[in-house]
């Protein structure tokens, strides 16, 4: 069991990207990438992997244009059941409970640089904020 306590930290052992392209913001991701709805932004899967080798959390990225740097985040706990892609690349069955962690990279003037969604299988991690 693990316990995330500083969900903007880079993970520290091996992950891998799983999917990456370009798509079209729908409602929800462009409000909280504060764009219009349709822009154009980038998106990247990666699977973080524990020192063993086994799938720990999955995180999901959205942003616009190339990366930038951040000074904060805001982070928000939610709970979701796995799609398909979550639960075949995590190694559990479909619809099992997860936690969702929403998390926002900010700059300077407190604008979104880039989105994420953490997913963390609720018998491997613990949430501590």
């Amino acid at each position: 069991m693990r316990t995330l306590i500083a969900p903007d930290r880079d993970w520290p052992y091996h992950s891998e990207v799983i999917s990456s392209r370009t798509l079209r913001a729908g409602e929800q991701l462009a409000d909280r990438l504060g764009v219009r709805p349709g822009t154009s932004l980038h998106h990247e899967a990666r699977e973080c992997l524990d020192p063993g080798g086994r799938s720990a959390l999955l995180v999901c990225s959205w942003w616009r244009g190339k990366r930038r740097p951040h000074v904060s985040y805001a982070a928000e706990v939610q709970v979701t059941q796995l799609d398909e892609a979550q639960s075949h690349a995590l190694g559990l069955t479909v619809d099992t409970v997860a936690y969702r962690l929403v998390r926002t990279r900010l700059d300077a003037s407190g604008r979104p640089t880039e989105t994420a969604d953490l997913i963390l299988p609720m018998d491997r991690w613990t949430i501590r904020l």
